[in-house]
């Protein structure tokens, strides 16, 4: 049950950050001064899923919550981070095309 709460909470991140109003200012702003690393962050959901899975990682842990990779008995730090970032990034990036390829159905 962590592990789907930790998939749709990066989901719900990352597509907030990509694709959110609110903070459509903050992406021109990376895309006018940083275009090639926060620009490039916040257009692309593999990328920056990446992130969101670090960061949602190091706080769960932090709070003593359990992680995907903590349910599997990896309790090295940096190694669990990192590891979760790359399951949030597959995940996210799974449930994005799936979503896209559903709009594309739709429409024609």
């Amino acid at each position: 049950m962590n592990t789907l709460l930790f998939i749709l909470l990066s989901y719900g991140i990352t597509n907030i950050l990509l694709f959110g109003s609110i903070f459509s200012g903050w992406r021109n702003f990376c895309l006018k001064y940083s275009p090639n690393f926060f620009g490039k962050l916040f257009t692309c959901p593999m990328c920056l899923s990446t992130w969101v899975g670090f960061i949602l990682s190091y706080f769960f842990s932090y709070l003593n919550y359990e992680t995907p990779f903590t349910t599997y008995g990896v309790d090295i730090l940096y190694l669990k981070i990192f590891l979760d970032g790359c399951f949030t990034s597959g995940c996210v990036w799974l449930i994005h095309n799936f979503e896209e390829a559903f709009e594309r159905h739709h429409k024609k």
